[in-house]
């Protein structure tokens, strides 16, 4: 007995204890201040502890502590024997009750999210078994009132990026590594007619025209390697199968390391823009015709004149071979200059292909060789030897070189020289140089050449450098001019040869 109250001191030294003490009498005291101690541990702990048992049909909570139980507006005094609808409004109490029944019938950890007085908490039951049968269940508690309040705070500040991104007509997406769709906006749907759903976790190259692909790819390679954004033109498939122009803007977005992480695409539908380019090609060309076509009838109505006289005179006999050769390559004459016009004019559809520049220049000339006589001006031309091809529309090449030679035409109202250079130019390229000796064009006029609208001629609209500018642009070149007033102007076409 001695060495039993010895032990329990040594346990408990604060405590005072008697030998005379029955040995029940002093374990029971011992379990008592125990448990008092856990109680008021529990009391200081954040979370909250509680224990239900199942009585006439009702779980009847046994125990409840903790500083969350007073958070939220209870005391342990008003859950401690209570049932569930004597705590909590009915539609709530039978909310949980769903819960501590899953946990009673033997469900281990059922877990779920509450809410009381605008405090959040989860909750965790572990039912407690005694010959195999459960006996009660107990729950604990944590609050997470903050991370539900961050967690609002960013799904509100999600629908409005969505809101943002939904208001606006920008196709606005955003690609994993791999150009996997992660989100698209709902101007999906208004522009291409995919839902927004239905897109996201494919590839985007499968909405790309094929045609298109290469240049995406390139572009991709291109970030990847300078970190930069890229912008591009290229279509989408629409629903309907249709191709949509888009301009798209391509941006990386890094993460801590400075590693690539994901892509930002914001792309504009440009079709109409597109279309309306088109329409101011064709208005410009059918203007290059209308102005070529007196020259054009001079030309033709010449070789008709000698082709009647030598017709007349084969009426009676044909003694000279020369006549018939003579009317033949006046014929031929005819009939190069009606089929370079009519390709000119002829709409064609945008093919990209290597294309001979020497022909292609001989092919220009031909149609303004006319004009450029009656203005009594020489056209030299200079070709540089093993002269590399070029990768381009053929037609509309045509447009720009015409569009600028008539320009130097123009340009010399008292004739002289132009010179028509072509060369080799950095290993990549072609440089196709028109130089005119005419009037030139002053430094504060050159600046504004290639605006919608700004012409330096008298009679004009500026569309045709404009859109001169934007086709050699498609092809992946540029247009560079240079000139003195009074000493003339020199334009350079610079093209890719692949």
């Amino acid at each position: 007995m001695k060495k039993i109250v010895e032990y329990i001191k040594n346990v408990s030294p604060n405590r005072e204890y008697s030998i005379e003490q029955p040995l029940f009498e002093l374990m029971r005291a011992e379990i008592e201040n125990t448990r008092h101690e856990i109680i008021e541990i529990m009391k200081q702990q954040q979370g909250m502890i509680f224990n239900f048992k199942k009585e006439n049909g009702q779980f009847i909570h046994t125990f409840c502590e903790g500083k969350l139980v007073h958070r939220i507006g209870l005391t342990p005094k008003t859950v401690i024997g209570k049932a569930l609808k004597d705590i909590f409004p009915l539609d709530y109490a039978e909310q949980k009750g769903k819960f501590y029944h899953r946990a009673w019938e033997g469900e281990e950890n059922v877990t779920y999210i509450g809410k009381v007085n605008d405090i959040y908490y989860i909750a965790s039951l572990s039912p407690i078994r005694k010959d195999g049968k459960v006996v009660s269940v107990i729950g604990s508690c944590v609050e997470i009132t903050e991370q539900k309040r961050f967690e609002e705070e960013l799904k509100i500040r999600n629908i409005k990026y969505e809101i943002i991104s939904d208001g606006i007509q920008d196709l606005v997406a955003l690609l994993s590594y791999d150009g996997e769709i992660l989100y698209n906006s709902s101007s999906y749907e208004k522009i291409l007619g995919y839902r927004t759903d239905s897109i996201i976790g494919n590839n985007i190259l499968e909405y790309i025209h094929p045609e298109d692909i290469s240049l995406v790819k390139e572009q991709y390679n291109s970030m990847i390697e300078t970190k930069a954004p890229s912008l591009i033109e290229l279509r989408y498939r629409h629903v309907n199968g249709s191709w949509i122009y888009v301009e798209e803007k391509i941006s990386p977005v890094f993460d801590q390391y400075g590693k690539i992480e994901c892509f930002i695409l914001v792309g504009r539908d440009i079709t109409e823009r597109k279309r309306a380019e088109e329409l101011l090609r064709r208005s410009e060309k059918l203007s290059i015709v209308g102005q070529l076509a007196q020259s054009i009838a001079h030309e033709i109505r010449n070789p008709l004149t000698s082709i009647k006289g030598f017709v007349q005179l084969l009426q009676n006999e044909v003694k000279n071979p020369l006549f018939i050769e003579t009317t033949l390559e006046e014929i031929y004459r005819i009939e190069e200059v009606i089929q370079e016009f009519l390709r000119f004019a002829q709409p064609q559809i945008s093919t990209m292909e290597r294309i001979d520049a020497k022909l292609l220049i001989s092919q220009v000339l031909t149609l303004v060789s006319t004009h450029s006589k009656q203005q009594n001006i020489k056209i030299i031309e200079v070709y540089d030897q093993n002269l590399s091809d070029i990768y381009c529309d053929e037609n509309q090449m045509k447009h720009v070189l015409l569009q600028l030679l008539q320009n130097a035409i123009e340009a010399m109202p008292n004739g002289g020289n132009i010179k028509v250079q072509v060369c080799n130019y950095k290993e990549e390229y072609i440089k196709i140089k028109i130089i005119d000796s005419g009037t030139g064009i002053s430094d504060e006029r050159l600046k504004k050449i290639g605006e919608p609208f700004y012409c330096y001629k008298e009679k004009g609209t500026g569309l045709g450098l404009m859109i001169s500018h934007k086709i050699v642009q498609e092809h992946g070149g540029n247009i560079e001019i240079r000139s003195k007033v009074n000493k003339g102007t020199s334009v350079s076409v610079i093209l890719p040869i692949k």
